[in-house]
């Protein structure tokens, strides 16, 4: 009896580790405990989890809907990003990107193939100095290198400093195993 007791134990805490995934920690992202603008019956626990077909979280963003802006961005300077969690899979491709239309669109910022979170959690994702100013979605994707090649994305809601002229062009984020 004790032994399986034990067994299931240690079953339970290993499945524990492996649903613990990565997030974004920084800028909060939409419905995160870390966003002080989210109330407590709003807030999403499972922001480590990825997107669709494996869950109910929709792209882009989860389907989370906008809210105050966490952070601001300013143009020409590194933004300081830190990811959360235990599980890299063995690194992987990572993009940080922003979008000035809701989430419909994404440029890419920063790209990081094959060895995302290998040499840690934390980023200085470089910010072209031509960023036009005001509200954005700031967003961290990820494909896991290995496991199910899961998409994994969380948004921040920021503002940019500087003036809304002119439109940011760069390569569109990389989005892939999701239906459609």
């Amino acid at each position: 009896m004790t032994r399986s007791i034990l067994s299931l134990l240690v079953a339970l805490a290993s499945a524990t580790l492996v649903q613990a995934h990565m997030e974004m920690a920084s800028p909060p992202p939409r419905r995160s405990q870390r966003n002080p603008f989210v109330k407590e019956a709003d807030r999403d626990y499972n922001l480590n989890f990825p997107l669709e077909p494996h869950t109910e979280f929709k792209f882009p963003c989860r389907g989370s809907p906008a809210g105050p802006s966490v952070s601001t961005l300013t143009p020409g300077t590194s933004y300081p990003v830190q990811l959360f969690g235990s599980a890299i899979h063995n690194g992987g491709h990572c993009q940080f990107s922003i979008s000035y239309d809701g989430g419909k669109t994404f440029v890419a910022l920063h790209t990081i193939l094959n060895r995302c979170m290998l040499d840690g959690l934390s980023f200085q994702v470089p910010l072209p100095a031509t960023l036009p100013g005001g509200p954005a979605v700031f967003a961290w994707t990820w494909i896991n290198a290995t496991g199910n090649r899961e998409l994994y994305m969380n948004c921040a809601d920021v503002t940019v400093n500087g003036p809304a002229k002119g439109t940011l062009k760069g390569p569109k984020i990389v989005v892939a195993n999701i239906p459609g």
